[in-house]
Parts: structure tokens; sequence; C-alpha cells
């Protein structure tokens, strides 16, 4: 599988915020696929995910020496206050718990230095591998629910005011079938026949000659502390 083929992430973030010279915090790095675009325009980053398995597997992929990986069992890392330019929770907010979401922003808040901003990356409603998630249980699922209070949590963060919303979309390229099964669907082979035809069915309708393409619509928010 390929994540975003087009670097359609990095795009986005350097539409709304010029990196260079900024020192970040990124929040949920998972495997490192944002992480090392960042670490291209920024002066440095400190990749955080909650997983220790996922920090691995991101710190053998990144081999640049301007990232650092720091392990965050719950969520937010414990460092300095005012250490930060910019705090980005990429695909991560959604997946704090919901009573945490605006303690977790707060935290996040107070690691910035006075002129420093939150961008949040989110997953968005459609596009063909949202519908996968949706109907077939792809990936992480149906994330519906956490989406929505996430952005409530953004929209009341007290003293913080968010901007635009800007929408965008990814890709994700799948060598075959069986690679959408292995990397989105482990343990399909225990699922009935028919779901598993089902799926392949759905897949058909996005071969290229470059594999499977699906796409997922994504949301950019900006956060900056209100006037």
């Amino acid at each position: 599988m390929i994540l975003d083929p087009t670097n359609q992430y990095i795009a986005m973030i350097l539409s709304q915020c010029d990196l260079s010279g900024k020192v970040i915090l990124e929040i949920g790095c998972g495997q490192g696929r944002i992480t090392r675009d960042l670490a291209d325009h920024a002066q440095r980053v400190v990749a955080s995910d909650p997983d220790a398995a996922s920090l691995e597997a991101a710190r053998r992929a990144i081999a640049a020496n301007n990232v650092e990986f720091v392990p965050a069992p719950t969520g937010v890392p414990d460092l300095p206050a005012m250490s930060f330019d910019m705090v980005i929770y990429t695909l991560s907010l959604h997946h704090v718990p919901v009573a945490e979401m605006t303690d977790s922003l707060n935290q996040a808040a107070a690691l910035l230095k006075k002129d420093g901003v939150i961008m949040v990356i989110e997953p968005g409603e459609s596009g063909s591998f949202t519908l996968a998630k949706e109907q077939y249980g792809a990936g992480s699922g149906d994330e519906r629910p956490a989406k929505e209070a996430a952005i409530r949590a953004m929209c009341t963060l007290d003293g913080w005011a968010m901007e635009e919303t800007i929408n965008f979309y990814t890709q994700f390229q799948f060598d075959n079938d069986q690679d959408f099964f292995t990397k989105m669907l482990p343990g399909s082979a225990r699922h009935p026949h028919s779901f598993l035809e089902e799926v392949r069915r759905f897949l058909e309708q996005h071969r290229t000659q470059g594999g499977i393409v699906l796409t997922a619509e994504r949301r950019l928010h900006v956060l900056r502390r209100a006037a």
C-alpha cells in the first residue's frame, strides 16, 4: 500500500502555514508518513504516538536528523511549556476518548509559544476509501461519531478560534485485492465468502493501471489564539 502518493497532506499544510524555521510537535505520528514530509520543511520535528510499535516503525523509516521520536502513552507527551511553534494532530484527535479531547487540546496549547498554532487534520465524510470503512469496516471502521466529537472540541476550545476548514482528498494505492485485505481487513478470511466477493466487486470499480486507488476526503483545521 502507498499512502498519499501525490503528497496532498504536506501541500495542504504548507498552504496554511510556513514551516521554515519552525519547531513542530506531531501528535499521533503513526508510522511516520506525514512526519517525513514535515521534516523536509521544518527546523525540528518531535513525533509522538501512544503506540510503541508504530513509533518504532516510524523511527526505522525516517533517517532525518531533525526528527526526535517521543513515546506518549497518554496522547500528549510531557514536554516543557512554550516549546513549539506548531502542534499538529495528524488524523489522531478523533482517536482520543471523547471525554478527553478538550483536555488533550489544552495540553497541546500549553506547549505552544505565544504565536503558536494548533493544526488538526481529520477524516472527512466522502471518498471511496471512506465508503469502504463505513460499509465493510476497513481500517479503523466507521468513525463518524468520533469525528463529530472532535469538531465540537475544536469549536468550543476556550481562548482559541478555528479558521475556515480546508477540504482536500488524498489517495490509498493498493497493489491488488490481497494488498487491500491484508492492510485494511486483517482476519478477512473469517468473513463469509459472499462478503469477500462484495468487497472484491467494490474494489474492481477502482482498479487502475497502477493498482487499486481509493480516495479519502480530509479536513484541515487551524486554530489560533483568539484576539
